[in-house]
C-alpha cells in the first residue's frame, strides 16, 4: 500500500477482525512489516499470515493494557527491547443500532484508547483514528465540503454525533511532545469483506426491489474503496513519524511550499496525470449529473489559445489551501483577512483531520445499480423506475419509524436513510493529498469489479439477464 519503507514499529490494530481494520493489518503485512498486531473482540474470519491476534474488549482498559503487553512480548527482539508502538483504532458499530451502543463504544472506548495510548509505559506514540465523513452531515447537500467546515450544531443522528465527539477527543489529545493523532473521515466505504453497502444492495436486488429510487438522481455521492482507505491509515502513521531513540518529529509541509513548489507542480505526470477536483475539464462523472465541481468559474480568461497558469481554475474560495497563497485576500471562508489570518506557516498531520474518498463522486443510484449489472447482468429500463420525492419518503420513514415504536420491532427505512439516499454528500480531499501524499490506489471502475468478484465467491449469481446486455442500455 504506503510506499514507505517498513518503520519497525509495532502496528496495533483495533478492530483488526473488522472490515477495514482487517485491509489495514493485511496492508501492513504487505508493506513488510513485521510486528503487526490485531485487537479485537472477536476472531478474525480469515487469520492474516504474518500479523498476531489478540481478543478483548475496547470498553475495558485491562484488556488493551493486556495484549499491547503480550505483543510486545511475542515481537521481543531483546530482553527488555520494547518497540514504539502506532495504534489504529478503527472499531465501530455497525449502522442501526441503538445510541447507548455508540455512546459506550465510540465515545467511553475511545476515551479508554486515548488513556492507555497516552500513559508512558504503553509506549504509545501514535493513535491514527478513523473517524467519519458523516461527522458534518445535517441532513442537507454537503457540495465538495472540506475540514474547514465545523461540526453540526444538531448531529444527523447518534452516530454521527458520537463519532465526532470521539473525533474531537482524539485531536484535542494531540501532543508535541507526547502522543501524536490524527483523524481520517472515509466516505461510504465499500469492498471485499464488507457487511454493510454490498450486502444492503444486494439484498435489495434480491428482494426484487430495484426499480424503487428516491430523488431524481442527480446527488453526487462519495463512495471509497475500502483498500484506498486503508492505505491512508498507512499514509497518515508515516506523517507522523518515527520515534526512535532520538526521536523524529512528525511531518510538517511548510506553507511556503505551497506556492514556491506544490501548487507550481503540474497535475500529476505526463504519464499519470490527475484530475484536479475542481477542474473545468473533469470527466470522472456522467455529463447528465449535476456536477458543482463544473459551476466553478475560473479566475482567468481561458478563450483565444493564450498561454495561462490553469491552476488559477481552482485556486480560489474553494480550495482549503486559499489562505496560505493568498493570506490577506478576501474569501468565503474568512472575509476579514487584514483583521484575522487563517493562514499558518506549516501545515501539519498531528492533530488534524482529512477527509479519504476516491476523489470520483458518482449519482447515488448509479453505485448500486453498477454492482447489479456487473453480478448479473441486471438493468432497469429508466421508463420501468418508480420515482419517489424526496419529502413523500421522509413521510414513509416517519410512519414506520411510528410504527417500530409502538411494536419493538427495529425498522430499515428510516428519515436518516432517505436523506442519506437522496443529498448531494461529495468531499474536498486536496488537504489529504497534499499533506499526506493520499492519491487512491484504485478508481470507482475497478473498485466496483473487485467487489463485485468477491460478492460472487460466495454468493454466486443464481440469474442472468441475458437479454439486458450493454446496448439495451
Amino acid at each position: 500500500m504506503s510506499n514507505s519503507a517498513p518503520t519497525q514499529e509495532l502496528h496495533f490494530v483495533i478492530g483488526g477482525a473488522g472490515f477495514l481494520g482487517s485491509h489495514i493489518v493485511n496492508a501492513l503485512v504487505n508493506r513488510g512489516e513485521k510486528y503487526v498486531a490485531s485487537f479485537d473482540i472477536r476472531e478474525p474470519a480469515e487469520a492474516i499470515q504474518g500479523a498476531r491476534y489478540y481478543e478483548g474488549d475496547l470498553t475495558k482498559e485491562e484488556t488493551i493494557v493486556q495484549a499491547l503487553d503480550c505483543a510486545q512480548l511475542d515481537f521481543q527482539s531483546g530482553p527488555s527491547h520494547r518497540h514504539s508502538v502506532v495504534v489504529y483504532h478503527t472499531a465501530s458499530p455497525v449502522a442501526g443500532l441503538g445510541p447507548e451502543v455508540y455512546e459506550r463504544v465510540n465515545v467511553l472506548g475511545t476515551e479508554i484508547v486515548i488513556d492507555v495510548c497516552k500513559d508512558p509505559k504503553n509506549h504509545v506514540h501514535k493513535l491514527v483514528f478513523t473517524s467519519s465523513a458523516g461527522v458534518v452531515f445535517t441532513g442537507h447537500d454537503l457540495i465538495y465540503v472540506d475540514e474547514r467546515l465545523e461540526y453540526p450544531d444538531t448531529p444527523m443522528d447518534a452516530y454521527n454525533d458520537t463519532k465526532a465527539r470521539a473525533e474531537k477527543a482524539v485531536l484535542e489529545a494531540n501532543d508535541e511532545d507526547g502522543l501524536q493523532t490524527i483523524a481520517l473521515r472515509p466516505a461510504g466505504i465499500f469492498g471485499p469483506g464488507d457487511r454493510q453497502a454490498l450486502p444492503g444492495f444486494f439484498q435489495v436486488l434480491e428482494n426484487k426491489r430495484t426499480k424503487w429510487q428516491i430523488g431524481n438522481n442527480t446527488n453526487l455521492f462519495d463512495w471509497t474503496y475500502v483498500e484506498n482507505v486503508a492505505h491512508a491509515h498507512l499514509l497518515a502513521s508515516d506523517s507522523l513519524g518515527v520515534k526512535g531513540p532520538n526521536g523524529r518529529p512528525a511531518s510538517t509541509l511548510p506553507a511556503q511550499d505551497l506556492v514556491d513548489k506544490v501548487l507550481p507542480m503540474p497535475h500529476g505526470s505526463a504519464e499519470q496525470p490527475r484530475e484536479v477536483p475542481t477542474s473545468l475539464k473533469r470527466q470522472d462523472v456522467e455529463k447528465t449529473a449535476t456536477d458543482y465541481c463544473r459551476s466553478v468559474k475560473p479566475l482567468i480568461d481561458l478563450s483565444n489559445d493564450k498561454q495561462v497558469d490553469e491552476r488559477l481554475e481552482y485556486r480560489n474560495r474553494f480550495d482549503p489551501f486559499f489562505h496560505h497563497v493568498n493570506p490577506t485576500v478576501a474569501c468565503g471562508g474568512n472575509p476579514r483577512p487584514k483583521v484575522y489570518s487563517l493562514a499558518q506557516s506549516e501545515l501539519k498531520a498531528a492533530g488534524e483531520a482529512f477527509f479519504i474518498t476516491n476523489g470520483q463522486p458518482i449519482p447515488f443510484w448509479d453505485f448500486p445499480r453498477s454492482l447489479w449489472y456487473h453480478y448479473n447482468g441486471h438493468y432497469d429500463k429508466p421508463s420501468s423506475l418508480i420515482v419517489l420525492s424526496l419529502w413523500f419518503a421522509l413521510a414513509l420513514a416517519y410512519l414506520a419509524e411510528c410504527f417500530s415504536k409502538l411494536t419493538g420491532r427495529p425498522v430499515q427505512f428510516t428519515r436518516y436513510r432517505v436523506t442519506y439516499t437522496a443529498c448531494a454528500r461529495y468531499y474536498n480531499i486536496e488537504k489529504a493529498r497534499r499533506i499526506l501524499g493520499y492519491e487512491p490506489i484504485y478508481g470507482m471502475e475497478e473498485a466496483i469489479d473487485r467487489s463485485v468478484a468477491w460478492w460472487k465467491s460466495i454468493h454466486p449469481p443464481a440469474k442472468t439477464y441475458k437479454d439486458e446486455t450493454r446496448k439495451t442500455k
